[in-house]
């Protein structure tokens, strides 16, 4: 059975939409693939996907973006019991809290029973080579956890 995977974003400069969209590549040729911006995605539906990946970038000074907002609220209420998860971002090592809204989305998703399967994976600015070799490797590890899961 092909797994799905759910791909959510919050992008303000466009660089996190190209994150999800880079992940989307990687990862569509082994699973369906949603790929969604935040604002219109739905917490509730994401128990129905085998997995997660969240992106989203830091607001001012360290908070989840306006439009994650009501999305990381309505996770609070969802069981994500054998849902894998992994979350990621661009973000600016310039700020005092560097990607700290990836730390709560991760955080948000391990305490309603989601399961992480890589460490989260900050990155400073626009996406180097080496960044891109790294969301590579987040996605495969997405399926290998998912090939060994299922």
């Amino acid at each position: 059975m092909t797994p799905t995977i759910q791909i959510i974003f919050a992008s303000l400069s466009g660089r996190n939409r190209a994150i999800a969209m880079h992940l989307q590549a990687h990862l569509a040729a082994h699973a369906q693939t949603l790929v969604t911006e935040i604002s219109q995605a739905d917490a509730f539906t994401v128990p129905q996907a085998d997995a997660v990946i969240l992106v989203s970038y830091t607001y001012h000074d360290g908070e989840l973006p306006d439009e994650a907002l009501d999305f990381y609220e309505d996770l609070a209420t969802v069981d994500l019991q054998g849902t894998y998860f992994a979350v990621c971002g661009s973000s600016s090592t310039r700020h005092v809290h560097y990607g700290r809204a990836v730390d709560r989305l991760a955080q948000r998703l391990a305490a309603q029973h989601g399961v992480a399967v890589a460490p989260i994976l900050k990155i400073d600015g626009a996406p180097s080579d080496a960044d891109r070799q790294r969301l590579a490797a987040l996605a495969a590890q997405v399926l290998t956890t998912l090939d060994s899961g299922n």
